[in-house]
């Protein structure tokens, strides 16, 4: 009896060795993280806009800049969040300037894709000075980096004047001096 026993244990012991080495293997990725992808697009870039307005429930896009140089900044806010950056935006509309301000986008979400990175992100946005009175507007961003790069849809659903402001930046990271030799 006391022999049955002892492999009985034996064969338990056994048995609880399989269930605990089950193929749940994760090549070292934890669950519910993520690769760090944001530094990869992180940096200033200049570049050119172009600016339409689109009114809304149509196609039709109004020119309203082609070829704009301007500056757009990508700082990093965790392993894959960055933010985007416009400083002191304008529009030109009836011959005369509209001073916005900044186009800013706290949190995009930064994803790889191949060889290229793509962020998205989405707020809303209430301008100071001349553009208060456009009330808040919801701002999404879509952009794509690679090999320093980079692609971007900036749309501002502007609902006081019934349009949407598009803006497109097609431009190269700036190169800076790190101070290390």
């Amino acid at each position: 009896m006391k022999k049955n026993l002892l492999y009985l244990c034996a064969l338990v012991c056994i048995v609880s060795l399989f269930v605990a080495c089950s193929n749940d293997d994760d090549n070292g990725k934890k669950e519910g993280t993520s690769a760090v992808t944001a530094p990869a697009v992180v940096g200033t870039y200049r570049g050119n806009l172009d600016i339409v307005m689109i009114p809304n429930g149509s196609e039709q896009e109004t020119v309203i800049a082609d070829g704009l140089t301007k500056n757009i900044t990508v700082s990093q806010v965790s392993d894959t969040e960055v933010k985007m950056e416009l400083k002191e935006f304008e529009l030109f509309l009836n011959g005369t300037i509209l001073k916005l301000g900044d186009i800013v986008v706290d949190k995009c979400v930064v994803k790889k894709d191949g060889t290229s990175y793509n962020f998205i992100g989405q707020q809303n946005l209430t301008f100071q000075g001349a553009g208060a009175v456009l009330g808040s507007c919801a701002t999404s961003v879509d952009g794509d980096v690679e090999d320093g790069e980079i692609d971007m849809d900036i749309l501002v659903k502007v609902l006081t004047l019934e349009q949407t402001v598009k803006v497109s930046f097609d431009g190269v990271k700036l190169v800076t001096d790190t101070g290390t030799y």
